[in-house]
């Protein structure tokens, strides 16, 4: 996989919203202000500025040309969603991967995004970013996700991936683990299965994390990439955190006690906990694309290029 070059003090940014349209508490304005407080020239795409009559951030067509302008033009040097949401789903097939792939830059965001960082790690062949949105300049965060985020772009040839102050990587299942990291928003990698669009997680470590989910949903969408030979095909497993899942009927059943039951016979490793995910404030940065080593008889993760 290709490591996309590091934008600079002075580089320029493309902020896109390929996905669901910024609110007025968080203009795309006040983004790229911030953005320029901290050195970096900014790029708004049109699909920033306004919304579709169904509240997505534009039109498809406008978000597709916002995607290939930011990866086209040589003077862009890094390209971040301002925002998730839904339906980046529906740019997948009118994007020119092509385009894409000859502009290797990194591309950075989480959550609906997920779809993206799939097809362009599969299509593309380079490294992503499963960090934070753009609109978080604007939230009170603190210096770990930036550093994070910092040091995944900068990565050299070795990088721990380490949690928040207090936040501990849980071991679900023992084991060592080796293979490139993939993965992301569990409804979303679940939805794309049996599509041109599948996740291929044959020998890789498979990241998922999501939010907003009773727990039945989260067991039917597990279960169903558990059908689909997607668990039997990874190297390990990795899980962020399952924020806002509720179980009305049972709730001391929550999303860690479901995650727990369903992996208990699984033969390979599996980390809880890694905070990458939605309500991860401050949030760690994820390298798709990069070779992963997960030794969850200690609750690590190391990234090589």
């Amino acid at each position: 996989m290709i490591f996309p070059p590091c934008p600079r003090p002075g580089d320029t940014i493309a902020l896109i919203s390929p996905s669901s349209s910024l609110t007025e508490e968080r203009p795309v304005e006040a983004i790229a202000a911030a953005l320029e407080r901290a050195g970096y020239r900014v790029w708004p795409g049109k699909s920033t500025h306004g919304a579709d009559p169904d509240g997505y951030a534009a039109p498809t067509e406008a978000r597709v040309r916002d995607i290939h302008r930011a990866f086209g033009d040589p003077e862009i040097k890094a390209v971040w969603c301002t925002r998730g949401g839904e339906t980046a789903w529906r740019l997948l097939g009118h994007l020119d991967w092509d385009l894409i792939a000859a502009h290797p830059k990194p591309f950075i965001g989480f959550s609906d995004v997920t779809t993206l960082h799939t097809a362009i790690g599969q299509r593309c062949g380079f490294v992503t970013f499963h960090g934070p949105m753009a609109s978080t300049l604007l939230q009170g965060t603190g210096d770990f996700t930036w550093r994070s985020l910092r040091a995944a772009l900068e990565m050299g040839d070795c990088l721990p991936i380490q949690n928040p102050p207090g936040e501990s990587v849980i071991c679900l299942r023992p084991g060592r683990a080796r293979g490139i990291l993939t993965g992301g928003n569990l409804s979303l990698i679940a939805a794309g299965v049996g599509t041109p669009w599948q996740i291929d997680a044959r020998g890789k470590i498979l990241f998922l994390e999501d939010v907003g989910e009773e727990v039945y949903a989260l067991e039917r969408m597990l279960a169903q990439l558990a059908y689909a030979g997607i668990f039997d095909q990874a190297a390990g497993v990795v899980l962020g955190t399952f924020a806002d899942c509720p179980n009305e009927r049972r709730p001391e059943w929550g999303p860690e006690a479901l995650v727990e039951w369903f992996f208990r016979g699984y033969p390979k490793p599996v980390l809880m906990n890694v905070r990458s995910a939605h309500y991860c404030d401050p949030m760690v940065t994820l390298p798709l694309g990069t070779v992963c080593t997960v030794d969850a008889d200690v609750g690590t993760l190391v990234c090589r290029r």
